[in-house]
Order: structure tokens, then sequence, then C-alpha cells
């Protein structure tokens, strides 16, 4: 990575050339990157991803690959869980506390589903196991877990963890 002060941005006018010419750049490898680059080549597009760091996965690879969904994904049925779109919204819109986007985050939520499905179908595997110990990550493979809040209160009163 480039310190910040020892980049001088150009005009664009003083390029002469161009190192690669592709029809979408997408800026970040974590899971939204990822998952655009994949979309845009799918879709017959020459695709240049760029990372700033040593490796790819974002946030979602600092989390242990934790990536957040819910409202009933088929992963969350298989483990015995009942969640709605409703009660995902509910309870992240608590969770953000004062100020949260509710508009963003009942699209999210309303995508959930779809999402997780698009992610199988890229395949990317989620094991059908529950990991029900305190933790920020799964010790083991398990597809899904608490997120930190959902079963302590008062989120617990807000929506079913």
């Amino acid at each position: 990575m480039t310190a910040t002060g020892d980049v001088t941005p150009v005009p664009a006018s003083s390029v002469s050339s161009w190192d690669h010419d592709v029809d979408v750049v997408i800026a970040g490898y974590g899971v939204a990157g990822a998952a655009a680059a994949v979309e845009a080549a799918r879709g017959g597009a020459d695709v240049l991803v760029l990372e700033r760091t040593g490796s790819w996965g974002g946030a979602a690879a600092m989390a242990g690959g934790f990536i957040y969904l819910g409202g009933g994904t088929p992963i969350q049925k298989a483990c015995g869980f009942h969640d709605s779109v409703e009660s995902m919204a509910a309870f992240l819109n608590a969770a953000m506390g004062p100020g949260a986007d509710e508009h963003r985050i009942a699209d999210y939520c309303a995508g959930s589903v779809a999402h997780f499905d698009w992610l199988v179908g890229c395949g990317v595997p989620f094991k059908a196991e529950f990991f029900g110990e305190p933790g920020w990550e799964p010790m083991g493979d398990q597809g899904l877990m608490y997120s930190g809040g959902e079963n302590s209160f008062p989120f617990n009163t807000i929506a079913t963890p």
C-alpha cells in the first residue's frame, strides 16, 4: 500500500496511455466487490478489481468470513430457526440505534434470502450447523451463529434470536 503523501494526482489530460483498458473497475475485493465483479463478468464485461490491501476479503475476512444474512435463509430453516424479513429488520433497526437508516435496512433485509441463495449458487459453502457458543466467529465450519446481540436483552424482546 502506498502512503497518501506519496501519491500525487495528475489531470486526466496528461495521461498519455493506459496499462489496462476494461469495461468495469471494482474498487475493493471484499464481499460486495467480489459480488460486483462476478455479476459484471457474467454479463460479459472485462473486469479489473483494485484492492489496496495485500489480500482479498475486506470486512468479512476480518470477521472470520462472517456475512450477516437472515430473514429466513435455508440454513436458518435447516438449523431450526424461524426468522422473517420483518424480524431481521426490527433487530437491525434496534441494534443500529438512533439515526439508523430504516429504508436501507429494509432493503437489505428484503434481499437477504436472495443474497444467500446467490452466494450458494456461486459455490460458497454454508454448512447447515449452528455454532451456539459465545464468540465472534465459529470454532469450526458451522454455517450459522449469533452475531453477538440477538440473544441478549433488550434485543431478544424485539426479535426472536
